[in-house]
Parts: structure tokens; sequence; C-alpha cells
């Protein structure tokens, strides 16, 4: 019988091969106190293995190119911003000056004092990035042990049909795997915002993360299935369960080619019912990939990347050239750009100290931005001058409730006025929406709606504070529970609000895109969906197998019911 390898699905898909499996070539971390007089030597020790990092990394960024994938790209960019910053860079030597330590300890203590900070982030994106920072530290320590980093296919060697299994894998390694053959990926670490997953989907590698323990469980050379769909492998498995998953690898491929012809193809339930399909972004690369799969324009398009591994916070011109190549490469479809959504917990340089117990309580989102409105304006300025190069929404996060909002739509007429009185373009009457992923904010949905142009529900958070679960934690993640009563009241109320004022409403979460919660919604009277481009299709091909009028018959029985297992089999009847 196959061993089964349990994980999380990072990236879709099966891939069929054999097993490469990778050491993570470890640094044991020397801790010893110096001589006082050796200290600035140490340092000088320690500056010298950053900059061997930064010297390697450039390399790898040089041979490979503009052939390997954009988020490749991207990511090794951001490893060499990390190189440059001072919590990389300065903080250690603080550790190795203060406290005559070695440059390995006081790199590692400069880390874990950054992971600490991440591990409170209630935002997976965020948190994520851990990964980011593990990655260049490892680099460095590496520089430090006068060794280079792990290359896994500086050889030749092909990678047809090759399952790769490791702890993680760094962007730089991933030059060109997919076009040599790659099946799929097996991680023992990370999450669906992992850079490995990240990556794998650019690639369109399946990948399944989180498999504690693969490198141990597997030997080179076995045969692997992995289901990035179910997020788990199997381990040498039998004949019949191979031809299996071959035929169904063949007809995942079949589907993909068939799906793509829907990308002009109008969004419509099987009642004929038009339903908007809109693309979540996270850097302007996402922005051709919605185009590419239909997508009617941008339901959310992050900013924060512009905010992250630097020294300060971008300038107004940075923004607005940024601002205008998106809304450009957009051609005339509407772009929703949220503005800063970022907590005080990543330490952006605004002068002042910010640490904080409990960071996904404390100063993130609008509150941040209010709490620094000279930042907020900055953004806003850039976001109003672009927007006379085609349809731009601005989208606040957060809001609390309606206190927020006012205050947030007072600075963003003081900005119109100084746009004004400088004889500045900028276009007037840009719609202003707002994140509701606040319980507080959801329960006023009736004056939130009233103050704002449009909504955007957030399910990801609105489920983690309706809740109190941290979905990444395992330990209490079976009562992160989407079909919560509580939760699809709050979602249903923000809907039925919005549509009574005539007011856009868009939900933007994990749901959006999960085509097992696309029936539920469209009952709770949805008609807006934002989701990751790559799930449009798929998305736009489940609608067209629905009949929307007698979905909505079911709401009553739905917000009625009174377990989420209730709710799963009043929609499993309907089906």
């Amino acid at each position: 019988m196959a061993l089964i390898l349990s994980g999380q699905g990072a990236s879709r898909g099966i891939g069929i091969g054999r097993a490469r499996v990778l050491e993570s070539g470890g640094i044991e971390i020397p801790e010893y106190t110096l001589d006082p007089d050796h200290v600035g030597a140490e340092i000088d020790r320690y500056r010298a293995a950053v900059a061997a990092a930064r010297v390697e990394l450039t390399v790898v960024a040089e041979r490979l190119g503009a052939q390997v994938a954009s988020e490749v790209r991207d990511f090794i960019g951001t490893h060499l911003m990390m190189l440059e910053d001072d919590a990389l860079v300065e903080a250690p030597v603080e550790f190795i000056r203060a406290r005559a330590c070695n440059a390995e300890w006081g790199l590692k203590q400069a880390r874990d004092q950054l992971f600490a900070a991440f591990e409170q982030m209630q935002d997976d994106y965020f948190r994520a990035r851990r990964d980011d920072v593990d990655q260049v530290v490892k680099r460095i320590q590496a520089a430090l042990a006068n060794r280079s980093v792990r290359s896994l296919f500086a050889d030749e060697d092909a990678l047809d049909d090759t399952v790769i299994v490791a702890d993680d894998i760094e962007p730089a390694e991933l030059s060109g795997l997919a076009e040599r053959g790659l099946a799929a990926f097996i991680i023992e670490t990370g999450g669906q915002l992992s850079h490995s997953s990240i990556l794998a989907r650019s690639l369109g590698v399946p990948c399944v993360v989180g498999v504690r323990g693969a490198r141990q469980m597997v030997h080179e050379g076995q045969l692997l299935i992995v289901d990035g769909d179910r997020g788990f492998a199997l381990i040498d498995p039998d004949g019949e369960r191979l031809t299996r998953y071959r035929e169904r690898q063949y007809e995942l491929k079949r589907r993909a080619t068939q799906l793509l012809r829907l990308a002009g193809a109008a969004s419509l339930t099987g009642d004929g019912q038009a339903i908007r399909l809109w693309a979540n972004a996270e850097q302007p690369k996402d922005l051709d990939l919605a185009l590419k799969h239909g997508a009617a324009g941008i339901g959310l398009f992050r900013t924060e990347f512009l905010y992250l591994n630097r020294q300060t916070p971008p300038e107004e011109e940075e923004q607005y050239l940024a601002y205008v190549e998106a809304v450009k490469r957009m051609d005339a479809h509407p772009l929703t750009l949220r503005t800063l959504d970022i907590g005080a917990d990543k330490q952006l340089p605004l002068g002042q100290d910010h640490d904080e117990p409990n960071p996904a309580l404390g100063l993130r989102g609008i509150r941040l931005s209010l709490k620094f409105p000279e930042l907020f304006k900055t953004q806003v300025r850039a976001i109003l001058r672009a927007a006379i190069y085609g349809p731009v929404n601005m989208l606040l996060p957060m809001l609390g409730g309606p206190g927020d909002a006012l205050q947030a739509r007072a600075l963003i007429r003081e900005v119109e006025e100084e746009l004004s009185a400088a004889g500045i373009r900028y276009q007037d009457h840009v719609p202003v929406g707002g994140m509701i992923e606040v319980p507080a904010a959801a329960i006023a949905a009736p004056r939130m709606v009233e103050i704002l142009d449009f909504v955007s529900i957030g399910t990801n958070d609105l489920i983690q504070y309706t809740l109190a679960i941290d979905r990444g934690n395992q330990a209490v993640s079976r009562w992160y529970q989407p079909l919560h009563p509580s939760v699809l009241r709050l979602i249903s109320a923000v809907i039925d609000t919005s549509n009574a004022l005539g007011k856009p409403v868009t939900l933007c979460g994990e749901m959006a895109g999960d085509t097992r919660f696309t029936a539920l919604l469209l009952a709770l009277g949805l008609c807006d969906f934002s989701l990751h481009p790559r799930g449009i299709l798929e998305l736009k091909e489940t609608l067209s197998r629905l009949q929307r009028k007698p979905l909505l018959n079911l709401k009553r029985r739905i917000l009625d019911a009174g377990l989420p297992e209730d709710v799963a089999e009043i929609l499993r009847q309907a089906r």
C-alpha cells in the first residue's frame, strides 16, 4: 500500500515523477564571546560576509537574465534589497558590539528578533515574508562559513518527471525548472503564501507544502504522485492508482486548455445572470495575467510592494509613476488600489517606536494611515494624480466603523483641495470604498455603505476576527469555519445593505476563489467576486453550471441554520 504524505495544497495539479531529495545544507551556528579588542574585526568580518552574499546573489540574477519567470526575478530582487536593509545589516552589528559575540550568533539574534515580529502578524502575506528573511540569513551564514548556498541545479541534469523534495527552495534555485520537465514540489515548510508556493503557482507546477518529515520518509528515486489539489503525496503507488492518476492528469491538462477558451466569454450563471469577476493583484506583473484570464478589472491591488524592504517610505513621485504604469497596463479596465495595509509591527521607518504586544489588534490598516496622515496623504495624492489616465478606485483597508471612513474621506478632500490650489492635475470624484473585514464594520453596514461609494468584503480577516481564530495556527485550524452561521449573517448583511442602496459590493477573500462556496455566495446575493487571476476561468465555468434564482430561495434557510454542518447539508441537497 502506498504511503501518504499529508500537507497543504499550494499549487494545483497532478505531478508524477521520481524523487530528488535535497538536503537542507544546514550550517551549525557557533556561539562564543570575543575579546573586546577583537569586536571591531568581527564586525568587519560580518560586513564582508554581507557583501559576499550580495555579490553571489547579483551573479545569480545576472546569470538568470530575462528568461526566467518574473516572480523569480522579483524574489531575487527582494532578497537583494534585504541585504541592504538595516534589520539584517546593522542590527546584527549592534548585537556583536553590545554583547561582544561572534558574527554568526549576532546574526542569529537579529533573525530571531525579526521572526518574533513576523509570527505576531495576522496577515498571512506578511507572515510569509519570514521565509524571505530566513533565506537571506542562510546566505549570509553560508558566507560567514566560507560556503556557497546550495545550488540545486548547477549541473545540467535533466529534470524530466522529477519531483523535488526539500525543506524549502530559494528563488534563485528555480531557474528554468518548468521548462526542464519538473513534475512537482514537496516542501516541508511554508504555507500557501510562502515564496515556494507563489513561485510554484507562477510556474504552473503542482506543489504540496507543510509536509513535515518528507525528506526522512522519501528516498531518492522513489516514484511519487503529488496531488496539489488535495494537498498530499503518494509514495510508491500501485499500478492501478498510478493509471488512475495519469488519467486524471491528462484530464486536467485537457480541461485547462478548454478553460482558456472562456477568457473572452461573458461571465453568466446557467440562468443568464451576469456575474462580474475581478482579479486580486499583489504585484504589477499580476495585471497582465488578470487580463489574459478575462478579468473585468482589478478588484484589489495591494500597494504594499512599494513600501517593503526599504529605508524610507516611497515618495509621491515614485508611487505616482508606479500607479500610472498599472493604470496604463489595465488598458481602460478598472483598477482598485488599496491604500497601505501594513501593521506597525512591520516597523516602517516613520521616525517613532511602534513596538506592539499584539499587532493583529493594534496599529494596522487604516489606523496606521490615520495615525500618520502625511503618509496617507502622500499615497492619496499619487493615486488621484494617476487616476487621470484611466478608471481608478481607492480602497481603504480594515475600517473599524463609520468614524474611520469619515476621517479618511476628510483627508482625501484635503488632498483634493491642496492639489487644486497648487494647480496640479488630478482626477476628482475617484470612487472611495472600504474593506469590511472587522465585525464592527459589518454590523454598522447601513452607515458604512452610506459613507462609501462601494465596499469589499475581506472574508479572510472577517472570519478570523469573528471567530477569534488564527487560521495559520494548526492547533485551532478546525475552528476556522467559513460556513459558520455568524460569519454568513455578517456577509449577508453587508450584501443586502449594499444592494438596497445601489452600491457595488465585492467579496475578495479566499472564499471568492473557492468554488465550493460559489453556490452559497450566489444564494446570499453576491454578484461581484474578486480572486487570484488563475482562478477566474474555473469560477466562470462553475457559474455557468449554477442556477442563481433557485439558490436565492435558499437564503433564509441558510441564515437560519444553527451549525456549519447544517449549511453544508442545505447546499449539498441543492446540487
